[in-house]
């Protein structure tokens, strides 16, 4: 994560560093100070761009999560410098020719059309970050937020693209104005390539609902087969975006870990929770209904792992994931033995339970019944110390899937405890 950082900073400053080096006459500080802020704002703004598209080359370099928190990274410091650059300018201000200042080593334009888009820049920019950091607690749908974010992203760049080319001295020379048109480009590209042609690539790959069973209260197991194509070629432990009950265009399409093993077959099988607008209406959902598949995604995987044990953790539904290396370990014949830590609510939620009771694992249940006898309250330090192994925090593979606050927990506990984090893979899925 470190070298990545490294490399998406240097990409961010490259810009300014042709740009400085396409003149030979500079302006005062203060003003080549505002520059500079406005040319970190644009090439951010167009890495986060191409970062959040899933692009299959990135996601294979980068996890996932990871990326969308260098997305949002990004973002904010798009925000930060590009917000702030106009304030610098402090020096004087000229409209129309300036053939006395060839250079603009002394002024800066005033032009309205030049400016025009840079002021509504300036004024959308703020609005779309907080917009996309805070959506989850407006009352709109998760698809109407995409929606806006992806138009609203376009106009942006197209916005800050004019602007630059037609008011920033920089923008004017021919090669640092290739670079922008060049970066805006590929940033649209990253665009239209999640929205139109993957919807494509998914419409020539239709798949259809095999299977709809309720399993707990609240979750329920949901098969797929692909329709006359190839089978996906995934790895356990991977996820997939999902779209049900719509074309596949819409953005309506969510997460989910894939909970079937690659070794079992062509069909795909997942663990769902009525949590959000598509899963509250689970039960609408029909076998024989048109669904359509993007990925796989995800590192979440141990088919490449060594280690002499493996101690899985889950909180919830994210035992899919789990069900996903118990499964194929079993068709594969994988004799490394397994400990699961399996957390709940209460007893009921707990699924597959008739599956898992033959590796012994450990329960813990927040709200037992009088009935329950196994461990009570949350995956915590007391339930890791009581639990683990010196043999397994000494050598074993810790993978994780669960609530945002269980996993920090978790880490830092096997953190404090001496395990590397190489020996501990985990995913949030906090995509929003």
């Amino acid at each position: 994560m470190i070298r990545i950082r490294s490399i998406l900073i240097l990409l961010a400053l490259a810009p300014l560093g042709v740009s400085w080096l396409s003149v030979d006459v500079y302006r005062p500080l203060l003003i080549e100070l505002g520059s500079a802020l406005g040319i970190i704002g644009f090439s951010t703004l167009l890495i986060a761009f191409v970062v959040s598209g899933r692009t299959r080359w990135i996601t294979k370099i980068i996890n996932i999560d990871d990326s969308m928190r260098v997305h949002r990274a990004l973002g904010v410091t798009a925000l930060v410098t590009a917000f702030a650059h106009p304030f610098f300018f402090t020096g004087s201000l000229s409209g129309g020719d300036r053939p006395w200042d060839p250079t603009r080593a002394l002024t800066i334009t005033t032009d309205f059309g030049a400016m025009a888009s840079g002021i509504l820049a300036f004024a959308l920019l703020p609005s779309f970050v907080l917009l996309a950091r805070w959506h989850s607690s407006l009352e709109y749908r998760y698809e109407t937020w995409r929606w806006i974010h992806a138009i609203g992203g376009c106009v942006l760049v197209g916005l800050v693209l004019h602007h630059t080319l037609t008011a920033g001295r920089y923008g004017e020379q021919e090669t640092v104005a290739l670079l922008w048109i060049s970066g805006s480009i590929l940033a649209l590209l990253s665009i239209i390539d999640s929205r139109l042609i993957r919807g494509w690539i998914k419409y020539l790959n239709p798949w259809t609902v095999t299977q709809i069973e309720q399993v707990t209260p609240k979750q329920w197991v949901i098969t797929v087969s692909p329709d006359n194509h190839k089978p996906l070629q995934y790895k356990a432990g991977q996820f997939v975006w999902l779209t049900i009950q719509s074309n596949p265009y819409s953005m309506e399409e969510h997460p989910f870990s894939i909970s079937s093993a690659p070794a079992s077959g062509p069909n795909l099988t997942f663990l769902v929770k009525e949590l959000g607008d598509f899963t509250q209406n689970l039960n609408q959902i029909n076998v024989g209904q048109r669904a359509y598949i993007n990925g796989p995604y995800g590192h979440l995987r141990i088919d490449d792992r060594n280690e002499p044990g493996i101690v899985m953790i889950a909180g919830g539904v994210g035992i899919a994931p789990m069900l996903g290396f118990i499964r194929e370990l079993r068709h594969t014949n994988d004799s490394r033995p397994i400990h699961l830590i399996y957390g709940n609510r209460n007893e009921s939620q707990i699924a597959f339970k008739e599956e898992l009771d033959p590796i012994d694992p450990t329960y813990v249940v927040a709200e037992p019944s009088t009935n329950w006898k196994g461990l009570t309250g949350c995956i915590d330090q007391t339930v890791l110390q009581t639990d683990l192994s010196e043999e397994q925090l000494k050598a074993w593979l810790f993978v994780l899937c669960g609530p945002p606050a269980m996993l920090e927990g978790v880490e830092g506990y096997l953190r404090d405890r001496g395990v590397p984090q190489s020996r501990i893979l985990s995913e949030r899925f906090n995509f929003g």
